[in-house]
């Protein structure tokens, strides 16, 4: 789906239009191979670029062809199936911006629905307020991940994490890994647009650029303390699991040593042959209490060494 949208300092409500003038935003969804045919004529844009914006797999870069700038980015995508996150396109016309998502999204909702205001004849401001909202995406997942890692941090005071929340801190960190795999390159792409090589730059954009590219590097950071966090809460737990599997291997080991005492001295005396004793009305008794008194002194003995 495809829709154009457009606003100006006069007429500052963001309005979808049927027409395309300079100035407009126009914003695919989910394009079909048509769409991306008629936004290539329209535009006159490189059809193999817009079918890279389609690829789950493509990674943050910049690309300038016939002074149209591409801007790969990724943003966080809850929904992801293969991976976390979603590639986004912004294409920089002399005359126009242009996105496009390959799945629908909430990540641009705020900017359509006029929360965040919005010029779009203003190309360049357009163009760094949607990379805000890019990583505006990362920074609220990044706050949810550090809720869990301090509700795991009280839980494993108190109780055993679960197996469910083992493979949870898996999966985070394998979404973490993923973020940082995309904010790096996106990183590199902002410092390119610090440049003013790729689009023109005024005053306020290069406060504006300058505001996304410590951000970036920010979330960056973010990942790696949280990733480092999380490794350490799963290496700890698992250090924890492994000192509890000992403990009871070594519990039930010393239980069958104890066993091991009366079911010896209980089978010599059940064999058919004359054996010490045997002749004792007090035999029983004896025995008995031997193998009480050698249980005990194992016992004792396990203790000291804290083998028990």
């Amino acid at each position: 789906m495809i829709t154009v949208y457009h606003s100006t300092a006069r007429s500052r409500k963001l309005k979808p239009t049927n027409e395309i003038k300079a100035g407009s935003w126009c914003h695919a969804v989910a394009p079909s191979n048509q769409e991306l045919d008629k936004l290539s004529e329209q535009f006159q844009l490189d059809r193999n670029l817009l079918d890279d914006a389609i690829d789950v797999y493509e990674a943050p870069r910049v690309e300038t062809r016939e002074g149209t700038t591409y801007v790969f980015t990724r943003y966080f995508h809850p929904e992801g199936q293969d991976t976390s996150t979603e590639p986004l396109l912004i294409i920089y016309t002399p005359s126009n911006i242009i996105t496009l998502m390959r799945s629908v999204d909430s990540l641009l909702d705020q900017m359509i629905n006029g929360q965040i205001e919005i010029l779009t004849t203003q190309k360049t401001k357009t163009f760094l307020q949607i990379l805000e909202q890019i990583n505006r995406s990362y920074r609220l997942r990044l706050t949810m991940i550090s809720r869990y890692i301090l509700r795991i941090r009280r839980e494993m005071r108190s109780k055993e994490i679960s197996t469910k929340d083992f493979l949870r801190f898996i999966e985070l960190e394998e979404d973490l890994n993923e973020f940082i795999s995309a904010l790096q390159p996106q990183a590199l792409v902002i410092n390119a647009l610090m440049s003013g090589k790729y689009m023109k730059l005024y005053e306020d954009d290069k406060d504006l650029v300058e505001d996304l590219n410590l951000d970036t590097s920010e979330l960056i950071e973010q990942c790696k303390t949280k990733l480092r966090t999380l490794i350490n809460i799963r290496q700890a737990y698992e250090a924890l699991a492994t000192a509890g599997l000992n403990r009871t291997f070594r519990h039930l080991t010393s239980i069958a040593i104890f066993l091991a005492i009366p079911t010896t001295i209980s089978g010599l005396y059940g064999m058919n042959v004359i054996l010490p004793l045997h002749d004792n009305p007090e035999a029983f008794w004896i025995i008995a209490g031997s193998i009480i008194a050698l249980v005990i002194i194992a016992i004792t003995i396990f203790s000291r060494r804290r083998w028990i």
